[in-house]
């Protein structure tokens, strides 16, 4: 399922199971995202909310690309734009 995503970390801090950078720390959504919400936090871990239910999942930074990583390995690549962050160019979800 494409709902159920890690984000990776932040360089070779993310490599390391660092924190990720505090510039895409937030929660992300709105009415063109696919999900509810995606909560960026501190040391990898994102939140993703999808038709209600919260998913704890990983997440890393590489340069302008923000990778969510499901349980089961796959992931999906997000690129960061200012404040959004765009999924195959047509998903966009912005900071709230």
């Amino acid at each position: 399922m494409k709902a159920i995503l890690t984000v990776a970390a932040a360089g070779s801090l993310a490599a390391c199971g660092g924190s990720t950078g505090s510039t895409v720390l937030g929660d992300y959504g709105g009415d063109s995202c696919t999900y509810e919400n995606i909560s960026l936090r501190d040391n990898g871990v994102a939140v993703v909310t999808w038709n209600g239910e919260e998913i704890a999942l990983e997440y890393r930074q590489e340069g302008d690309k923000i990778i969510l990583i499901k349980k089961n390995g796959s992931s999906s690549r997000f690129t960061l734009k200012g404040d959004n962050l765009v999924l195959e160019g047509s998903t966009l979800c912005t900071r709230k």
